[in-house]
């Protein structure tokens, strides 16, 4: 029987021709055995690297809970606090369903299994997805730490979740809405909303500094994120995000506004003012950040008041790339311009709309092709 050393592991072949694997952890011995060489080598490898790593180490004895806890650990230092927020929330509804069965026994049926109860509890179909990709990037870790061969939860059928249109509104009532809501405390808000297509987040973690009013340029470089009482700024959601945009004269008459009713209201407020995040464009009379619910219901209000449809504030984004798209810009530079990560999701996105565009263009090259020469 020949042996060889891997740190506190070895490798060695039984008398019965197949190879096995063995580690020493915690005082306890470990064992893995297999038909080659190579592939007990690889599970030594996978075991040394878990322990390493303070995670589960292959086995069949790791139940999906254990890992589950053991992997937000891991990922705890490269996420978002709200991303962090998210997995917690969906690891633990997991684990409710799953967490008792082993890892090496989870398969794409019990995943399934998984899915159909939460949707028979009456959780919608996105949030059904949700918990699919949560498991899905968890056991996408698991495959890379050699805990899982496959994936199970990738094979698994993803319940499908019926994309919304975006909401689109004619010209005459987008200015309804603008002359609505001009006079609020949200007015700036909601018009630099709808002039830049800016998420509601990345609007509340605007800071002056990210502004260059006399070169009438904007540059997207946080967002801001609340968490139970406090805010905070993030990075933004992804590279995509980071983006620099052009401002529009509405755009820029409204910040120019939203600055001057700042220096009033810090004027005001006096020795009150005292701004958590320094240097935010949008605050409240006290200098600290918005939260977006407030923001969304005061909106809501306004609209209300004014006998107008309802809409969310993330509307404002969607009847700007609709509107964008509608004037004639091409569809990547609408991308660019919202932070899409593709230029197939903003297609995806607005393919409600794009019909009626390519309709308008098949007419304006027609009448291009009948003008004299």
């Amino acid at each position: 029987m020949t042996r060889r050393g891997h740190g506190e592991g070895t490798v060695y072949r039984r008398a019965d021709g197949r190879w096995e694997a063995a580690l020493q952890v915690d005082g306890r011995r470990r064992r893995w055995a297999a038909r080659t060489r190579a592939e007990v080598a690889g599970q030594l490898a996978a075991a040394q690297h878990a322990t390493a790593q303070g995670l589960p180490m292959p086995g069949a004895r790791t139940a999906v809970a254990e890992f589950l806890d053991r992997w937000l650990e891991a990922v705890e230092p490269h996420l978002r606090p709200r991303s962090l927020q998210h997995y917690r929330y969906f690891a633990a509804m997991i684990s409710g369903e799953l967490g008792a069965l082993k890892l090496a026994r989870l398969g794409p049926a019990e995943v399934g299994a998984m899915l159909t109860r939460l949707r028979d509890r009456g959780l919608s179909p996105r949030t059904c997805a949700h918990a699919r990709a949560v498991l899905r990037t968890a056991l996408n870790d698991a495959e890379k730490w050699g805990l899982v061969s496959r994936n199970v939860a990738r094979l698994a059928d993803p319940p499908r979740v019926p994309r919304p249109a975006p909401k689109t509104l004619p010209p005459a009532e987008v200015n309804r809405m603008l002359a609505a809501v001009r006079q609020t405390d949200v007015g700036h808000l909601v018009a630099v909303a709808l002039h830049t297509g800016m998420r509601q987040g990345e609007l509340l973690g605007l800071r002056w500094s990210d502004l260059d009013l006399a070169k009438r340029q904007l540059t997207v470089g946080a967002s801001l994120q609340r968490l139970g009482s406090e805010s905070a700024l993030v990075e933004p959601k992804s590279e995509h995000s980071r983006r620099t945009l052009r401002l529009s004269a509405p755009a820029l008459e409204a910040l120019q506004a939203e600055r001057q009713r700042q220096l009033e209201a810090k004027l005001a407020a006096g020795p009150a003012w005292q701004p958590t995040i320094a240097g935010l464009v949008f605050t409240d009379r006290l200098g600290a950040p918005l939260v977006g619910t407030t923001v969304t219901h005061a909106f809501q209000r306004t609209l209300r008041a004014a006998g107008l449809a309802p809409l969310r504030f993330h509307h404002l984004r969607h009847l700007f790339g609709g509107l964008m798209l509608g004037s004639g810009v091409d569809l990547a530079t609408v991308s660019h311009m919202l932070g899409h990560s593709s230029v197939a999701l903003t297609a995806s996105t607005y393919a409600g709309v794009l019909p009626s565009l390519r309709d308008d263009a098949v007419e304006r090259f027609e009448r291009f092709l009948s003008q004299p020469t």
